[in-house]
């Protein structure tokens, strides 16, 4: 049996491919009055939910009546999109939960809501030490470079690719790919992770495991969170990543291992000369911690609005 009205509280993940004004109505009939909207990604801001002119390149949110707009696909229906998000969060005067600051800068800018009661909850942070972890091969003076997650344009696959084809017939490097999909690509070899709630930490360990230096998170979108460079961090890798990355660029620029280049001709560079073996598992010294998640909707201070 549902609780009393008055203690009835929900939390909306995401809205992309459903009308908000029909999730009102049956909160509305549920007898719901108080919840919370993550800005797990930028759904409330724009159906091209990774804010990326035609899905392309990082469009940075501009105004719905902009020219910026008027050219990309996402644009003729961005408005009325924003418009029923917005309608709805203040319908109920939601708390939004932000996994970082960078997605709650932001979204605070485009949507117009400066306003709405809202707060930073990351999704999870590095711990201590691991409790239990596999320990990395000897090295061998091979620099192991690694792509994390789904092979997909906006999270730098491409990008991943051209340094591969460029690099790996190159001794000092050596590439693989880890993931739930993806077997096949050539000049990386494939790591089949499968990361799940009985194994949370598969894909650090999995990094430990093959003793990877650095991980390419080239996320061509503004990242709201960013598990795949913690993920690397806990396995002790060093992170690259580039300008436009969002909350991957602030992790490393707030002290998680590893660099932001300025552009693609810069990473190209840095392989090319070797400066990126200075960034070495053997060179570093990178240690293997765990990774703590949050409580999510459940954390500590989450109190649903209004």
């Amino acid at each position: 049996a549902l609780p009393p009205s008055g203690r009835r509280t929900f939390a909306l993940h995401s809205l992309l491919g459903h009308d908000p004004a029909a999730v009102e109505a049956i909160l509305r009939a549920g007898g719901f009055a108080r919840g919370v909207f993550w800005l797990h990604d930028f759904a409330s801001l724009c159906a091209g939910i990774h804010l990326m002119r035609d899905d392309l390149v990082d469009c940075g949110a501009p105004p719905a009546a902009s020219a910026a707009c008027g050219v990309c696909v996402y644009g003729p229906r961005r408005g009325l999109h924003a418009d029923a998000h917005r309608r709805l969060i203040e319908a109920f005067g939601l708390q939004v939960l932000a996994p970082s600051q960078v997605a709650l800068d932001l979204w605070r800018r485009a949507s117009g809501m400066s306003l709405a009661p809202a707060q930073v909850l990351p999704l999870a942070a590095l711990g201590g030490p691991a409790a239990s972890a596999p320990g990395p091969p000897a090295p061998d003076g091979v620099l192991r470079v690694a792509f994390l997650g789904a092979p997909v344009p906006h999270k730098g696959w491409d990008v991943f690719c051209d340094v591969v084809g460029r690099f790996a017939d190159d001794p000092r490097y050596a590439f693989l790919q880890f993931g739930a999909q993806g077997a096949g690509y050539s000049g990386m070899r494939f790591v089949e992770v499968r990361v799940s709630t009985a194994s949370p930490q598969a894909m650090r360990d999995a990094l430990v495991r093959e003793g990877v230096d650095v991980a390419l998170a080239w996320s061509l979108c503004t990242e709201t969170f960013g598990f795949t460079a913690l993920e690397a961090a806990a396995a002790g890798a060093a992170v690259l990543a580039g300008p436009d990355s969002g909350n991957i660029a602030a992790q490393v620029r707030a002290g998680l291992p590893g660099l932001v280049l300025d552009d693609e001709a810069a990473l190209f560079a840095a392989f090319e000369s070797g400066a990126v073996l200075a960034l070495s598992r053997s060179a570093r010294g990178g240690a293997v911690r765990d990774i703590d998640f949050s409580g999510l909707t459940a954390s500590p201070g989450v109190r649903p609005g209004p």
